[in-house]
């Protein structure tokens, strides 16, 4: 049996893509599964009786989908291995646990020791861990994250606005919402329209904190606007029209939300360093923090070859089959 822990569905993040996906995947396999509810950061109500109730076996696999999930120590002395998922890190400087100060509450040093193994998404990804956790060598395997590429399929023929310039990341400290606003503000003066495309209600954002109810505001008056959309559908429908797309994180393990930028044809503008490089090719990629460079690439619009496809989900779901020992049936 594997036990599997996806993580909490959310209209702002990608969260429910990956718990369809692995479980489609595990489906497709017929592979014997127990889907378990969620324990992840979005999560308000422990469900913790239902892990202390599972009575597995030796043979047993555990699969947690957030490795610093709290369920880890409802299950560390349960029979059978277990797996966690890393998708970012208490132990960097900007993850937003850190910002909002909750990373201690994580217990990541503690959690992800109680793991047999942990499966990192990106290289960037396992040279964190190795060097915050050098205990973790020879326990992490880069295996990507699993991303169902066919709900973007019905929106990659939808005509494109080609002055349209498009940031789907959050508007957060860790993404440099600062160096955004400037280059919105760059942009519009060279005649772009500049969106901002997010999952939560500008309101609610605005009331985050007076902080970034200000930045909100200048980030109008540069000319940026905030698109909200309630659903999936109206997401992807418009970043569909995006000529560019541009990341300015400082964070990121691996962002799911420019990925599906690429997959749906717009032309990727991406920092040269953390994990971009593992999946952007070199001639979209600029000098952290330089804004001529983003300018300029914005211009020239390079239309490369991005390597997406390493994170289908069928084939990261295989990556994490063969680490946990699972035989397939395809």
């Amino acid at each position: 049996m594997l036990y599997f822990m996806g993580l909490n569905k959310s209209s702002a993040s990608w969260t429910g893509n990956f718990t369809a996906a692995v479980i489609t995947e595990l489906s497709r396999r017929k592979i014997e599964h127990k889907r378990l509810p969620p324990v992840d950061w979005q999560t308000t109500t422990l469900q913790a009786q239902i892990y202390r109730d599972i009575r597995s076996n030796p043979k047993d696999v555990w699969l947690i989908g957030w490795a610093q999930s709290p369920a880890i120590e409802l299950i560390q002395d349960k029979p059978g291995k277990k797996f966690g998922m890393v998708v970012g890190l208490a132990a960097m400087p900007f993850e937003p646990a850190v910002l909002q100060d909750t990373a201690q509450t994580l217990r990541e040093p503690e959690r992800l020791f109680m793991y047999d193994h942990i499966f990192a998404n990106s290289d960037w990804c396992r040279r964190c861990l190795l060097k915050h956790y050098p205990g973790l060598r020879g326990k992490v395997t880069v295996t990507g994250f699993p991303i169902d590429f066919e709900i973007y399929s019905p929106y990659r023929t939808r005509e494109r606005n080609q002055d349209l310039v498009v940031f789907n990341q959050r508007f957060s400290l860790e993404k440099l919402h600062v160096l955004e606003i400037e280059l919105a503000r760059l942009l519009s003066e060279q005649g772009y329209r500049v969106h901002h495309l997010t999952g939560v209600n500008p309101s609610t954002m605005a009331k985050s904190s007076n902080c970034t109810a200000e930045l909100m505001h200048r980030a109008k008056l540069a000319g940026l606007d905030f698109i909200y959309n309630e659903t999936k559908h109206q997401y992807h429908s418009r970043l569909a029209k995006a000529a560019v797309v541009i990341t300015t994180s400082a964070a990121d393990m691996l962002p799911s939300s420019l990925i599906e930028a690429v997959y749906l044809g717009a032309v990727p503008v991406a920092p040269d360093h953390r994990c971009f490089g593992e999946f952007i090719h070199p001639d979209n990629l600029y000098t952290p923090y330089d804004m001529d460079e983003i300018l300029s690439l914005v211009r020239k619009r390079p239309y490369r070859n991005h390597d997406i496809m390493q994170y289908r989900a069928a084939d990261v779901v295989d990556r994490f089959l063969c680490v946990m020992g699972i035989e397939t049936n395809k």
